[in-house]
């Protein structure tokens, strides 16, 4: 029975079977006389013609994504439930959802605690080691019962990352779009030595193996800070000495979470799934990430959270900017977040944002059409910059703020427009715009990740004061670029000398508009100063325009006194043949 989710009535998912009576081969060679799959359905499905969104689970989550279970039970709510459903981020209004428990589990999907058909007896220890891409095939065998025709886009967080990115692999003409979540291309050494230690520990002890190793793994879906807010004051509990029990609220937290485990999951589907995830490798398996990235079609996005020590930062970016060298469409940002690796599961209001604007392009465009248009025409030097950059070019904008520039560029010139931007809200309205864009911090990350010659064109709109090394950023954007776009705010204008002479204070105007306390603009320069850095840089100035909004600003400017006149530098750049 479902009921509308508006209401706040109860929406009971169901769970269905299917089995696919055929052999089914894995990657290894060894075959399955039958598979199973359970699964959830959400939304309205029309055969080949509604959006499917396809959810992967992570290790140890089940089908039930959303909705409850038991109409008795509240907690029985859907692991991702804030996120799926009528007017949610995944819009089953909109979107027909499919989730189904992976192969190798233990909650209705053939794994080891299924019978064995060739035995009558269950799998158990005995069962293959599987594949990621086992995974994905025995999934595309339920999607392809359900006559799913295309996968609008397939979503997964974690071990969830790498089922969806495989999707992209194995099957590029039938995912559009892929949305990998708190994951990567593979396990990080660190991540993997966890992996390895909880598994032997379940091998070791078969009576508390599985508890004790739920318990290592727990602690590293947590985070320092997430944990010291949650137990640093939490009150004791009375200690047993005998036993080293210490009585302290993280100890009974961490047994606690361990006992529930235990009654849900089967000890030899944790060994048969983590031995999976841990040998999902893509350099290894491809010869390298570019030649798996070459396979895939799908436009992407990469999520990260800012205090996962299981996929860090470094492992999400390597990933997107692989994708970017390739030339597929990517979007990678970073969730600023205190719950670590569990807040792809906690964290529902920003992924939510990330996911309803990376999956529902169509509304937001049509909302935000006027404020494009608004915006680049009261924006003069804006139009100047376009005017450097010819039709069908290629064009890196650093610094993208809300992308509203590379839209722009997109409608008039049909540029192919990629950004990058430091700010999480930057890459959201970027997203509005339907503008691909990674989340950097150029003095943090650099761009020595970006292949060179990447870009006809890149655009460097009054950010160039706020870096660290301007020189080197310079450098970099003529390495990645074959020309660059320039624009920064005078420190030689008339109007700024006054002020310095006649108040003794730092500036404030259109230009530079913040207080010295505050300012972004750490590297403050004139024309003349930067003529003369391009000179010893040898890097040829191609044209040079200029903004001025003060009459005398203009005079100064036509008399030849461009360092006088200038408020605003256009340059146009390139490296000297």
């Amino acid at each position: 029975m479902v009921k509308d989710l508006n209401k706040n009535s109860t929406w009971l998912a169901q769970e269905k079977d299917f089995v696919f009576s055929g052999n089914f081969e894995l990657e290894n060679g060894e075959v399955l006389p039958e598979l199973r799959v359970r699964y959830e359905t959400y939304g309205d499905f029309k055969s080949g013609t509604s959006h499917v969104i396809w959810i992967c689970t992570p290790l140890t989550m089940d089908a039930h994504a959303a909705g409850l279970q038991r109409e008795d039970d509240p907690k029985s709510l859907g692991w991702w439930n804030d996120l799926i459903g009528p007017s949610k981020p995944i819009n089953t209004d909109i979107f027909f959802v499919v989730c189904s428990n992976i192969l190798g589990g233990c909650k209705g999907t053939t794994g080891p605690s299924s019978i064995d058909p060739r035995t009558g007896e269950p799998y158990g220890s005995k069962f293959p080691r599987i594949t990621i891409t086992d995974m994905v095939n025995a999934q595309k065998k339920l999607a392809d019962h359900l006559e799913i025709k295309k996968i609008f886009a397939v979503i997964g967080g974690s071990m969830g990352g790498f089922q969806a990115f495989e999707w992209a692999l194995q099957y590029p003409d039938f995912v559009e779009r892929c949305a990998v979540i708190a994951s990567g291309t593979k396990l990080s050494s660190q991540a993997l030595a966890f992996e390895i230690v909880g598994r032997h520990i379940v091998l070791d002890d078969a009576a508390k193996g599985l508890a004790n190793a739920r318990k290592m793994a727990h602690i590293t879906y947590l985070s320092a800070e997430s944990m010291k807010n949650r137990f640093d004051t939490a009150e004791l509990m009375p200690s047993d000495p005998e036993k080293f029990y210490t009585g302290f609220a993280l100890e009974n937290y961490l047994n606690k979470q361990s006992e529930r485990f235990v009654k849900r999951f089967d000890a030899n589907s944790y060994l048969i799934l983590t031995w999976a995830m841990d040998n999902f490798n893509l350099e290894k398996k491809y010869g390298s990430l570019e030649k798996a990235i070459s396979l895939t079609k799908s436009e992407f996005l990469c999520v990260h959270l800012s205090t996962d020590w299981l996929f860090p930062q470094e492992e999400s970016q390597k990933l997107s900017f692989a994708l970017l060298n390739q030339k597929k469409i990517v979007s990678s940002v970073e969730i600023d977040t205190h719950l670590g690796h569990d807040g792809f599961l906690l964290e529902v209001k920003d992924l939510g944002n990330l996911l309803s604007r990376f999956l529902d392009v169509r509304v937001v465009e049509s909302r935000d059409e006027h404020y494009v248009n608004s915006a680049f025409e009261s924006k003069k030097d804006i139009r100047k910059i376009s005017a450097f950059i010819p039709k069908n070019s290629s064009v890196l904008d650093i610094g993208c703020g809300n992308g509203y520039l590379l839209h722009s560029l997109w409608r008039e010139k049909k540029v192919a427009g990629f950004g990058l931007d430091r700010s999480f809200n930057g890459i959201l309205h970027c997203l509005n715009f339907d503008v691909p864009a990674i989340q950097c911090d150029l003095d943090k990350n650099g761009l020595s990740d970006i292949a060179d010659d990447s870009f006809d064109f890149v655009i460097f709109n009054r950010t160039l004061q706020e870096t660290q090394n301007p020189r080197d950023v310079l450098r970099e954007i003529l390495r990645i670029g074959k020309q660059a776009v320039v624009t920064f705010p005078n420190f030689g204008n008339w109007q700024i000398r006054k002020t310095f002479t006649f108040t003794g204070r730092m500036p404030m105007s259109r230009t530079l508009p913040h207080n010295w306390y505050n300012t972004p603009n750490i590297h403050l320069f004139t024309l003349n100063d930067f003529i003369e850095l391009c000179q010893k840089e040898d890097i040829l100035i191609k044209s040079l325009k200029f903004e001025q909004s003060n009459i005398l600003s203009k005079i100064f400017t036509t008399l030849g006194f461009k360092n006088l006149g200038a408020e605003q530098v256009i340059a146009l750049i390139t490296k000297q043949p």
